[in-house]
């Protein structure tokens, strides 16, 4: 009973991963295939990909690295064992962002990652256990979020990943846009017959949620 319940156990893990891995996949594969425009060429309600950087604005603070940033994904897993056989199992998975600009040159576009997807490089993983206390930044977390860090006498063995976009970064966006006045941008005359300059929002909804990545293989040069 107890080996069928392992092997029972072992199966829903690597269902779990592989569904979150291929989500991953899938959310990569779209961001790839899809045609890259210049923000300043892109028509209203053209979905296509854009890439810019990251403008200075509004910031977040990433609650595990305490880095300035627009929007990060912080995950908190716990080592659950049962048995000879041992998993991660996912506590916390928190989600911020703000609205941020990004220019690529051509021109420039708000981003409002409210309904969005986000596939962000998780570029800092620590973790805390029997002989390694978590951090000052990393126990705040779990207490905001009601998670104790400690069993019955010892640390629980914890996993902390976290990934951000921050001003300045490179990033991919792929949805549809909406033209309006740019405020900011610089009018090339001054006769009143110019054509005033244009920014492009792109937001989503719940069934067409946007996608934003900062990965460097998705926002690489064309």
């Amino acid at each position: 009973m107890g080996l069928v319940l392992s092997f029972g156990i072992i199966a829903l893990v690597i269902i779990v991963l592989s569904q979150a891995w291929s989500e991953r996949a899938r959310l990569a594969r779209e961001l790839r295939e899809a045609p890259r425009v210049d923000i300043k060429a892109l028509p209203e309600g053209t979905r296509a990909r854009v890439v810019g950087t990251v403008a200075a604005g509004e910031t977040l603070t990433a609650p595990l690295t305490g880095r300035p940033c627009v929007a990060y994904v912080a995950i908190v897993e716990e080592r659950v064992s049962s048995g000879k056989s041992s998993r991660w199992v996912e506590r916390i998975r928190e989600v911020r962002h703000l609205p941020f600009t990004i220019d690529d040159g051509t021109g420039r576009a708000i981003v409002d990652p409210g309904q969005s997807k986000l596939l962000l490089e998780m570029d800092a993983t620590s973790r805390s256990g029997v002989f390694d206390d978590a951090t000052p930044a990393e126990a705040a977390f779990l207490g905001r979020h009601g998670v104790s860090g400690t069993g019955w006498f010892l640390n629980r063995s914890m996993r902390y990943t976290e990934g951000v976009i921050t001003p300045g970064e490179r990033v991919a966006v792929l949805g549809r846009g909406v033209r309006e006045p740019d405020p900011d941008g610089a009018r090339a005359a001054t006769g009143y017959r110019d054509e005033l300059p244009t920014r492009l929002r792109i937001g989503g909804s719940a069934d067409h949620p946007i996608l934003v990545t900062d990965r460097g293989d998705l926002t690489a040069a064309r």
